[in-house]
């Protein structure tokens, strides 16, 4: 009776894989490539690495103005996670805001994109954290 390892090696012989030590592979040059992953510990990356906090919610505290035309810039204070990579999108209704920025961990600007449908609709702010909805009124570019 053949055991596991014995079949997994005639199983990726009869595929034709074939193994390859990552950690001393060779470039066209000819010179050993290492990769990125296992290159070393770099302790000032890793302390300029966001963290998002991915059990962290974000929190909306307000919008202004919470009257809005498409085209308008809008700021939204709360609570976003400590750097712009936690950030992921603003949404009003179902439309991806336009031009957002990450001012800083309590404040965001996004602009109403010109398709915003007119009426009551949710801010939506997402993040590593999960999301953030607050009700926001839409006029008429008019």
């Amino acid at each position: 009776m053949m055991n596991l390892f014995s079949l997994l090696a005639t199983a990726l012989l009869f595929t034709n894989f074939i193994f390859v030590d990552y950690a001393s592979a060779q470039t066209p040059t000819g010179e050993t490539a290492t990769p990125e992953a296992i290159k070393g510990f770099n302790e000032q990356k890793v302390k300029d690495d966001p963290i998002c906090d991915s059990s962290r919610r974000p929190v909306i505290k307000t919008v202004e103005p919470d009257e809005v035309k498409p085209g308008d810039k809008i700021v939204v204070t709360g609570d976003f996670g400590k750097s712009k990579e936690c950030l992921h999108h603003v949404t009003i209704g179902s439309q991806e805001g336009k031009e957002m920025t990450y001012v800083d961990a309590k404040h965001v600007e996004v602009t109403v994109p010109d398709s915003a449908r007119q009426g009551m609709t949710f801010l939506n702010v997402q993040t590593g954290g999960g999301s953030a909805r607050v009700a926001i009124l839409v006029q008429s570019k008019e």
